[in-house]
């Protein structure tokens, strides 16, 4: 049996401060030994242009501020079936085209790997090239959850089973 394919996808505008956060966590995911399986792929603000990308992997995880108006630094873990279900305070992306319509379209072509959403609250959407401080104390934390979900996969062949807020 071969090991499944996994992509941690970063998304974010490096120039408005937090919302570059999933890029910049890709930084710092990049300075760990991660199993030959695994890509890196910053995603920048792209949109359509991932559909052939994601196409080639079993399973995705991809990190994006998101806005829950929540407090920042909030964490929020979910799948892409699970926004039919989240309040309508929530914005999935602040990008034009998000994740959700690379997903749809991905699985029009044929294809759509298993996705895992890690969204994080920003606390500044300010120009600047640095994310706050409360938003960089974050990112250890979520590399062990990146890294737990990594490891999930690799074991049993699917995503951890909660979805949660934390």
């Amino acid at each position: 049996m071969r090991s499944p394919k996994i992509m941690v996808m970063g998304v974010g505008n490096v120039l408005l401060s937090d919302e570059g956060l999933g890029v910049r966590f890709l930084d710092e995911l990049a300075k760990i030994p991660l199993p030959e399986d695994v890509e890196l792929l910053e995603g920048g603000t792209a949109g359509l242009e991932l559909v052939h990308l994601i196409q080639e992997v079993d399973f995705l995880i991809v990190v994006d501020a998101l806005d829950a108006k929540a407090e920042p630094g909030s964490l929020f873990r979910f799948r892409p079936g699970d926004i039919q279900v989240l309040p309508e305070q929530f914005a999935v992306s602040f990008h034009q085209i998000g994740i959700i319509e690379v997903l749809t379209m991905a699985n029009i072509l044929g294809h759509a790997p298993q996705t895992l959403i890690f969204g994080i609250q920003p606390k500044s959407l300010a120009w600047g090239m640095d994310i706050s401080p409360e938003i960089q104390a974050l990112l250890p934390r979520l590399t062990e959850l990146v890294l737990q979900e990594i490891a999930t996969i690799q074991s049993v062949g699917t995503f951890t089973s909660t979805s949660t807020a934390q």
